[in-house]
């Protein structure tokens, strides 16, 4: 059975050129050869930020109800877009008021940044609230996030916000939502216990998990102090960044 490869390279091109015509060709040329046809099926990248207003008018006009926002500098240049579909937003009223929010770098030819939202319903099943696409990830850029969601979800009882250790993050939320708890993600809390703490990491790696999930003082208590015997450096470095306010 032949299995197709989902990533073309230039050394499959070259491959291919020297089986089919015999002809060799250096992998520079073959990479450039890549990038033209690309550019012929998809388009050139830099053309297609100028597409980002009809697409925000159809997914509105498709989608009635649903917010998008294009902030751009004052030559004109991209900044950020930003969209929440009309399903996501009166979806959250009926989910946990617990909003989840995270970073990724992207590895595009432009890179920048997509920033999310997102929350749990009922079931614990994982509902999109909102993504922008920033040019950095940093204070402005997350503050101007914060603004469309608090504009678009409000506030609401009970309501936290839950993130990695993210300072531009920390800063935004303390600016849009100041009456808003905000924790950290235990997940993201492991990575940097296992970065720091190897050496004893694979015995801390289920006794963390039970402990961030303990119901009770006496079973917070007691498998704190497990932890304290395997490594008592991770006890203090907990009690540094807040476990209170792990999730």
């Amino acid at each position: 059975m032949l299995i197709q490869k989902k990533v073309y390279t230039a050394n499959d091109i070259i491959e291919d050129i020297q089986k089919q015509h015999g002809i060799e060709v250096s992998y520079i040329k073959a990479w450039r050869a890549k990038e033209i046809a690309k550019a012929m099926i998809r388009g050139n990248p830099n053309d297609s930020y100028k597409e980002l207003p009809k697409y925000f008018y159809m997914l509105e006009h498709t989608n009635p109800g649903t917010f998008t926002k294009l902030h751009k500098s004052e030559d004109g240049c991209f900044l950020y877009a930003y969209v929440s579909l009309y399903a996501s937003i009166k979806g959250w009223e009926h989910c946990r008021p617990i909003m989840v929010v995270d970073g990724s770098f992207l590895k595009a030819a432009y890179k920048g940044t997509i920033l999310t939202a997102c929350t749990q319903d009922g079931a614990g099943k994982i509902l999109p609230l909102a993504y922008a696409i920033v040019d950095s990830e940093n204070n402005k850029s997350w503050e101007w996030f914060f603004v469309q969601i608090k504009g678009i979800f409000g506030v609401r009882e009970g309501m936290c916000i839950v993130s990695d250790r993210n300072e531009s993050i920390f800063n935004a939320t303390k600016v849009m939502y100041p009456e808003v708890p905000h924790c950290i993600c235990m997940f993201h809390l492991w990575q940097n216990v296992k970065r720091t703490f190897k050496k004893h990491h694979k015995q801390l790696n289920d006794i963390f998990f039970t402990l961030a999930r303990a119901y009770t003082i006496k079973k917070f208590d007691y498998h704190m102090t497990e932890i304290y015997k395997i490594d008592l450096r991770v006890q203090p470095y907990l009690f540094e960044i807040g476990y209170k306010k792990v999730v």
